[in-house]
């Protein structure tokens, strides 16, 4: 089976249950779906990252990272709180297990990374859910867009690539398929608009969009420089088509924080 077929049947499986727990007016629902999400995304994390590190250092920064998320999610107000513990805890975990001390400082920016870049990240998704007006919607939104990134990036980077965006780190990704998937972005929000999201105004469906199509794939990216620092192909090996976890959600964390920042604060 093709690639992009294994791509569209694993969605076809696996988005019926999300959009599911979305929809359900139990907050806690889709929480406990974005607490399991950051779990298996922080073992592929450290997995790629951190291969020569202790087990119990390993499952330390999946512990931690997961408790930031779910201690921001329980009680927002308390963020920069709940970030010192992670970041003295993170640190007294590389601290009692710190290997080779030569690579001890590498460990440790590593470990740490991986506590705020996932269990930081994973957060404002399930806060959006639970205190944005029209949580869902938003949540809906941002998984849209995401989607119409992703898609119109690929297509049209195939079609038309010419431009190599960051040779180093992403060879297949170019500078066409960045601004076809921006174009998409765009597109998908303009779509909900006129259909099934009404209370989007046209100023929304833009200002959510277009800076969505700048730091998702700086997401895409992030992700890509520490697979390629690591050697590796993909994250995992959890979703047929689409590789691990976190090669699944690595633009939709930076583009969940996005549409948090603009729906609680800025619209």
């Amino acid at each position: 089976m093709s690639n992009l077929a294994l791509r569209v049947l694993t969605a076809v499986v696996a988005l019926p249950l999300v959009a599911a727990l979305i929809a359900w007016r139990e907050p806690l629902g889709f929480g406990g779906l974005v607490l399991v999400v950051a779990t298996l995304a922080l073992v592929e994390y450290t997995g790629v990252t951190l291969p020569g590190a202790s087990r119990r250092l390993r499952a330390a920064v999946v512990v931690i990272g997961v408790g930031l998320a779910a201690a921001i999610y329980m009680h927002p107000p308390l963020a920069l709180v709940w970030a010192l513990v992670a970041l003295v805890a993170v640190g007294a975990a590389v601290l009692f297990e710190p290997g080779e001390i030569a690579g001890a400082g590498a460990r440790l920016g590593l470990a740490a990374f991986g506590v705020f870049y996932i269990g930081l990240l994973a957060a404002p998704l399930a806060i959006l859910h639970r205190d944005a007006p029209e949580g869902p919607l938003w949540v809906f939104v941002a998984l849209a867009v995401t989607f119409g990134n992703d898609t119109g990036a690929y297509f049209t980077g195939r079609a038309l690539g010419r431009h190599k965006l960051y040779p180093t780190i992403s060879p297949g990704k170019t500078v066409e398929g960045g601004v076809g998937g921006m174009v998409a972005g765009v597109g998908m929000m303009l779509l909900g608009h006129f259909t099934v999201a009404r209370t989007l105004s046209l100023a929304d469906c833009l200002l959510v969009a277009i800076p969505a199509g700048i730091v998702g794939p700086i997401g895409d990216l992030i992700e890509s420089m520490l697979k390629r620092a690591s050697g590796v192909k993909d994250s995992g090996r959890l979703l047929p088509g689409h590789g691990g976890m976190l090669d699944r959600i690595d633009a939709l964390l930076f583009v969940s924080a996005w549409v948090y920042v603009y729906a609680l604060y800025l619209r």
